[in-house]
């Protein structure tokens, strides 16, 4: 079973990695099409977006994925297609009143947009937000039946396709064509694609459509408390969205400027903190079905090794791109997006990766343990802390605000996360040692990568100045903890003692 999370979580990550590469890429070539500006307002309609989009494709996956590990558990084959059905419906049901209610109400929505051009943009993701309700239920079910593989191959597959349509398009489009609309249009044919692809693949590996009746009650009772955690989570984003750049300009800072802000933040600097999460994600998605199998087991051992390690993990790991970014984030943000302010903002948020990371973990294990209340309350929590930083003190730190409001809500949703874990597992989190020595490790490493960086400059062009940089701050670290012994989370999956007890 152990060798079996390992080799998941490897093809995950490996998947992850190109995904998030290829999106990575993909944000910097958009940033730089955009501009600050357009960026800005492109952010701002998809975090309306977002909302819409966890609705349908938030709760119902995960719901499925659960209910299907544990329909594989006892072997009753029927029921996942009777669970996988009753997703789809409820999702098609849900995605078509929610753009209903959009295109009808437009009029007064637009009126929370600082922009016109924010409405035209929310419009073009409609087709998206249906799409994403049916490859929510097949993705659950391939999820649930740990088919890791098809799932991570179509979210490749829908990266590349909105890359391949927007690079496309933009090339053939006149000048005066607005390009934040096109970035909308090539997100909705990516989802689009992917939910045909996830489709077919859910009917070649066995899947079928079957009579719902009986799984509707618990698939939303399972799939409610996630997507309000996840709602609440994503309605912190057009609430910032329009409160952060409403108050630079309560402020004295103009119109254009406060959405060129956001859009640097959101756009260029926040993606930029959320690579770890290819790891740590890829983990943390393997995680939920692995844990629920084990708890419905009772294999109460392997629950406990695998959530301190899965800890461990979102630390390190996180941690590991602090020095990189701490020590080098303006020269990162002007190679990437001809910003050096990017960069500045990238060195002070830097610290957030790890209580991000850790958000990230500690809500699935919540979510394995059916404590998905808990973790709504704990998001709800969080995102008031954010909330109340930008409205009170916007005003004093500028652009800071919103960056350390975001660290403190995640500071507040990962210890109370942690508490919630701690009650219900009753063992120890052994987080105290990786936290502290890798906070300790972080500032000498990074102050390599400053030291050194001018030098590395002044021979190497700025590609190769910065990928050394990156040996050497990263590699520090690693070195660090090899030495300190911290290291030998990475093969804890390869190594977890057979089960000889139940409880």
């Amino acid at each position: 079973m152990a060798k079996s999370l390992f080799k998941a979580v490897l093809i995950v990550a490996g998947f992850s990695i190109i995904t998030r590469f290829l999106g990575f890429i993909f944000r910097v070539y958009l940033g730089r099409e955009l501009g600050a500006e357009l960026l800005g307002v492109y952010q701002v309609a998809t975090s309306v977006f977002m909302v819409l989009l966890v609705l349908v494709s938030s709760g119902l996956p995960l719901a499925v994925s659960k209910l299907t590990a544990k329909q594989t558990v006892v072997g009753t084959r029927n029921n996942e297609h009777s669970i996988a059905t009753s997703a789809l419906l409820i999702g098609l049901v849900i995605s078509v009143i929610i753009c209903l209610l959009v295109i009808i109400g437009q009029n007064a929505i637009s009126h929370i947009f600082t922009d016109d051009r924010c409405m035209m943009i929310l419009l073009t993701l409609l087709p998206a937000v249906i799409a994403s309700a049916v490859y929510s239920a097949f993705r659950g079910s391939l999820w649930g039946r740990k088919d890791y593989f098809s799932v991570s191959f179509t979210e490749l597959f829908e990266q590349i396709l909105r890359i391949a349509f927007f690079v496309i398009i933009i090339n053939l489009a006149y000048d005066t064509v607005d390009k934040s609309v096109i970035a909308g249009w090539s997100l909705s044919v990516a989802c689009i694609g992917s939910a045909v692809l996830a489709t077919i693949i859910y009917f070649k590996k066995g899947g079928r459509l079957s009579n719902p009746k009986g799984q509707f009650k618990y698939i939303m009772q399972s799939s409610i408390p996630i997507t309000g955690v996840r709602a609440a989570t994503s309605l912190i984003q057009p609430l910032i969205a329009v409160l952060f750049p409403a108050m630079l300009v309560l402020n004295g800072v103009s119109n254009e400027n406060a959405l060129a802000l956001f859009g640097i933040i959101m756009g260029m600097t926040f993606p930029l903190l959320f690579l770890p999460s290819t790891l740590v994600g890829a983990l943390s998605f393997t995680l939920i079905p692995e844990l629920s199998s084990s708890i419905a087991g009772k294999q109460y051992d392997v629950v406990k090794t695998r959530v301190k390690s899965s800890l461990s993990f979102a630390i390190i790991v996180s941690a590991m791109f602090i020095p990189f970014y701490l020590g080098m984030g303006e020269w990162i943000g002007e190679f990437l997006f001809d910003n050096s302010l990017s960069g500045v903002f990238l060195s002070k948020a830097s610290w957030i990766m790890i209580p991000l990371g850790l958000s990230n973990i500690t809500s699935s294990v919540l979510n394995a343990f059916n404590l998905e209340m808990r973790s709504f309350i704990n998001n709800v929590l969080g995102g008031i802390v954010l909330i109340l930083f930008v409205v009170g003190l916007t005003g004093v730190m500028q652009s800071d605000a919103l960056i350390y409001g975001f660290g403190l809500c995640m500071i507040t949703t990962t210890v109370l996360n942690l508490i919630m874990i701690k009650k219900r597992t009753k063992f120890s989190l052994g987080l105290v040692k990786p936290t502290v020595l890798s906070l300790i490790f972080i500032v000498p490493c990074a102050l390599l990568g400053k030291w050194f960086y001018p030098l590395l400059n002044f021979i190497f062009p700025s590609f190769v100045s910065l990928c050394l940089g990156a040996v050497i701050c990263t590699g520090s670290f690693v070195v660090l903890c090899i030495i300190f012994n911290l290291i030998d989370f990475v093969w804890v999956f390869s190594k977890f003692p057979k089960m000889q007890k139940k409880f």
